[in-house]
This record gives structure tokens, sequence and C-alpha cells, in this order.
């Protein structure tokens, strides 16, 4: 069984490093704005979503730079910056 620990908090503080808007976010993912609205709206509880439509989401993260650490912190990794939440 897979287990997805990203949580509504991390979310939200990834696509904020990552410079995204909900909107631009919710478009590149295919994903609605509701939809991510919901997710981050779980703070600190895991989001209640379908494994494929979040993983769209980080995939879109990650590609911008962000990476989640084990800690439940997240971190932008970029050429010319290193920043961490």
């Amino acid at each position: 069984m897979l287990t997805v620990r990203i949580t509504g908090k991390q979310l939200r503080a990834a696509r904020a490093l990552a410079g995204l808007s909900m909107d631009d976010l919710a478009d590149r993912a295919r994903l609605t704005r509701r939809t991510l609205s919901k997710w981050e709206g779980s703070s600190a509880a895991v989001p209640d979503a379908m494994v494929a439509h979040l993983f769209r989401a980080l995939d879109v993260l990650e590609a911008e730079g962000v990476r989640f650490t084990g800690d439940s912190g997240v971190s932008l990794q970029r050429a010319s910056s290193i920043a961490t939440v």
C-alpha cells in the first residue's frame, strides 16, 4: 500500500516557495483551484486526495525545485539559491 505523508501546510509552503499561484499550480497539474484549496486547507493533516491527482501537483512542484523533506519540511533547490521553510 502506498502511503503519502504530505500535509496541507507543506503543499501551501511548497507552492509559495515555487512562486506559483493556486491557479498556476491547478492549471499545470490539470486540477481545479477548489481541489488545491481543499488540500491546502487540511493544514497539518494529509489531504484526502486521489494519489494520482496529488502526484500531479507534486510533480509540478518538484519540477520547480521543491523538495519535501522527511521531517515534514519543504525546501527549494535551484541552481542559484536554496531556501527552506
